[in-house]
């Protein structure tokens, strides 16, 4: 009887202890990092203070969710396209529009940074000069290779 009387205790404190572990661990999980735009970083990034840095910063959010309309609308077109694979069908049509989408993503992205050139001083303007050389070195860097 004094055995299972020990068990029963034991079981019982193990279940405490996961129920424990399990509320830490959901409890306790970090929030999901911002998307691009949720936070706007470019005015802190090259210094920007002020009234000028509160314009930039909607302008960024903007950017941003226009952006994002526009590249799911990439992907949709890319998702028509593909589709299209084994058919008969001709993809010129919606590779003329993949290429107007594409190039109005590239417009609307200089015209925003021209935007925010509009703020800035000669030492942000360089700032944020070089800023967009990292992001096209980045960019355009190819991707690692898997090893093996």
């Amino acid at each position: 009887m004094k055995g299972t009387r020990f068990y029963k205790i034991v079981i019982a404190l193990l279940i405490l202890i996961n129920v424990a572990t399990l509320l830490f661990i959901w409890l306790r999980k970090p929030p999901h990092p911002p998307r691009p735009g949720d936070e706007p970083q470019l005015a802190n990034e090259i210094g920007l203070t002020g009234d000028d840095k509160k314009v930039v910063d909607q302008l960024e959010i903007e950017h941003h969710t226009e952006k994002r309309k526009m590249m799911k609308r990439d992907t949709e077109l890319h998702t028509e396209m593909f589709n299209l694979v084994g058919s008969e069908d001709n993809a010129d049509s919606i590779q003329t529009l993949l290429n107007e989408n594409k190039a109005a993503i590239e417009k609307m992205t200089f015209d925003f940074f021209d935007e925010v050139a509009n703020y800035c001083n000669d030492e942000q303007l360089e700032a944020l000069k070089q800023m967009i050389q990292e992001r096209l070195v980045k960019m355009h860097r190819p991707p690692p290779h898997p090893r093996n």
